[in-house]
């Protein structure tokens, strides 16, 4: 287990009984790489079960639906879908698929449906409109219980073994590597991917337990003086590209989890549109999620601009990146690794992050939102 620093360790035994607290917060983010690795081989065999069966049918197109962390984690995960399976991969806020639906949900296409917690919500209304659709549907549900529907009703089902009694931390990441090994296994089957490269990158998805590991272990430092600064600011800007759009928006429901902050989350080019840079005063905190890949060089050129405006920066960047690291206040290092894999390392680092705000306000007084 990583050792608790002092502020988290005082925030744990001041708690009271609160909504996703933040003992069982940092325990999920210290067990996350333990819980991919297992079931980066638990899930193998209905991962190739999958594999197996859209074989037979002609697959042009992946939905991936959620609400809360289940949609972030579809976000992220997109782009794994589109390089190494080449599909189009679109993900849907659960509940406008619902009411919407889609033209592109029939017999050519995937449809994965999350619900972490599996409860009734609208989600299930999602999974209905999914299953009428005559797409081939994969339910993924953490929480095993007679009866749940994203476990029983889809063609195939994943049940990972992740919890989620604090923040959504552990479900989505692990969910997240599930995906990625499954766009992975397709592109195999597919041809998209040569078999040698397929073995390179599933040996990158199984190192990234021991790169979390590695990660959460030595973050402290730079975590500790963003989160003591950015506590005393309620406003934050989130920026980030490609699958780390997914994780700034699983940033903003951090934020508002963790500290009951507001994190404004942005496609870097909209942070370009509009007069956003406008909005940032100096002072401000903002935090970039910046490892390499196509949009790095947008993200570079932002943070130029948010260091002329004065803002706070929280950068998030791959090992000896300089450019963005040498403007910015506070720097969390990553492995480089592909860029669809990226936000597997970048979104357990957000994760800490709240927790360290969430732990800095209430050294402060603050009280986090009680169960009534």
């Amino acid at each position: 287990m990583i050792d608790m620093p002092k502020i988290i360790n005082n925030a744990v035994n001041s708690e009271k009984n609160v909504w996703m607290p933040i003992k069982d917060s940092w325990a999920e983010i210290c067990a996350t790489p333990d819980v991919i690795r297992k079931e980066l081989q638990s899930q193998e065999s209905v991962i190739e079960e999958i594999v197996a069966d859209l074989r037979k049918r002609e697959v042009r197109n992946i939905l991936l639906l959620g609400s809360g962390d289940s949609w972030f984690a579809s976000m992220a995960s997109c782009y794994s879908f589109e390089k190494y399976a080449g599909l189009s991969a679109v993900p849907m806020q659960a509940y406008e698929f619902a009411v919407y639906g889609s033209n592109i949900a029939n017999e050519e296409s995937v449809i994965v449906v999350i619900s972490s917690s599996g409860r009734p919500t609208t989600t299930w209304d999602a999974l209905d409109r999914a299953i009428d659709s005559g797409a081939y549907v994969i339910g993924i549900s953490d929480t095993f219980y007679e009866g749940n529907p994203f476990l029983e009703r889809p063609n195939k089902s994943i049940n990972p073994s992740a919890t989620k009694f604090g923040m959504p931390t552990q479900t989505t990441t692990v969910t997240m590597s599930l995906l990625t090994k499954l766009a992975l296994v397709l592109g195999k089957d597919n041809s998209e991917i040569d078999g040698k490269m397929y073995l390179e990158l599933m040996d990158s998805l199984f190192v990234i337990p021991d790169q979390l590991i590695e990660l959460l272990s030595n973050c402290e430092d730079a975590l500790s003086s963003a989160g003591e600064y950015g506590s005393l600011h309620r406003l934050h800007t989130i920026i980030g590209s490609g699958p780390n759009v997914g994780v700034a928006y699983a940033a903003s429901a951090l934020l508002a989890e963790g500290p009951q902050f507001t994190g404004h989350p942005l496609p870097v080019e909209e942070y370009h549109h509009a007069l956003r840079g406008c909005t940032v005063l100096s002072g401000d905190p903002v935090l970039l999620l910046a490892p390499y890949g196509k949009g790095y060089q947008r993200v570079v050129e932002a943070c130029d601009d948010l260091k002329t405006l004065g803002a706070y920066i929280v950068a998030v960047v791959n090992d000896n990146e300089n450019s963005i690291a040498d403007l910015a206040d506070s720097v969390v290092y990553v492995p480089e690794v592909d860029e669809p894999m990226s936000s597997l390392l970048t979104l357990p680092t957000v994760q800490m992050y709240s927790l360290y705000l969430a732990s800095n306000r209430i050294a402060s007084g603050y009280e986090r939102p009680l169960v009534e």
